[in-house]
């Protein structure tokens, strides 16, 4: 059976120096609700006027503190004030590692989307090709009918009724030809949404890949020793907080 914890005396304001005490109270609802890991992002990522430690008195004022919590405090200090803690030196090294991982999968992700438009317009560039030799040869056919027609109408042996057969013909041939001109037409319109589109991919990836080049390269994997530093400090930060918090305790 594992041994008892040593009861925690509770705060005697009246021996406390009065910065220490409100040092203290602010400490405790700064770390209310948090574990280690969300206490190291609150000193990593927050503003100066978020760390955990803004009202600490310096030097430190801890007479009439029993030692049991003066441990907890100093310990509570040594692992995550900024200019003293290694175990919080190795967490920001895996939150590193965690974020630029994040922005490599983002900017693979643009760079996947700029490929993907770039498969677009080389698919609509084969469709305009098309589309255009289609208009081509529809205007060659339209010529051809229209000559067709000239030449019964200038031949002394042309007839009404050959007329009447190559103007239905003509007909035909310059629908066929306007609508694929519309065709060629929206094709082009196209290359002018895929061009806009393009050029907000490529604003991506170049934002992307700036954002990756905050982040240092560092090792894919979490190395051991800085994995049970982090464990290991936060197991003490477990046990000195639950200390403070008893301490404090109205």
């Amino acid at each position: 059976m594992a041994p008892l914890a040593s009861p925690v005396p509770r705060l005697d304001a009246s021996v406390v120096d009065p910065a220490t005490v409100a040092y203290l109270r602010d400490l405790v609802g700064a770390l209310q609700g948090k574990c280690f890991h969300l206490a190291c992002e609150n000193q990593l990522t927050g503003a100066a006027t978020d760390d955990l430690f803004r009202l600490r008195p310096e030097p430190t004022l801890l007479h009439g503190v029993p030692a049991v919590v003066a441990s907890a405090i100093k310990t509570l200090e040594g692992l995550l004030r900024k200019c003293a803690s290694q175990a919080l030196i190795a967490y920001a090294r895996h939150e590193v590692r965690l974020k630029r991982s994040l922005h490599e999968e983002k900017l693979a992700a643009a760079m996947a989307d700029l490929e993907s438009l770039d498969e677009v317009v080389v698919d609509q560039y084969d469709v305009f090709r098309a589309t255009r030799a289609q208009v081509q040869a529809a205007r060659h056919a339209k010529q051809r009918i229209l000559h067709q027609i000239a030449a019964v109408v200038d031949s002394p042996d042309g007839s009404v009724e050959a007329l009447a057969s190559l103007l239905p013909r003509l007909g035909r041939a310059h629908e066929t030809e306007a609508e694929l001109e519309m065709s060629l037409w929206r094709t082009i319109h196209n290359f002018d949404i895929l061009a806009w589109h393009t050029e907000i991919a490529k604003a991506r990836v170049e934002a992307a890949e700036a954002a990756l080049q905050v982040y240092p390269v560092l090792p894919d994997y979490w190395p051991d020793a800085d994995a049970q530093l982090v464990r290991d400090a936060a197991a003490r930060f477990e046990e000195s907080e639950g200390v403070l918090r008893r301490f404090m305790a109205p």
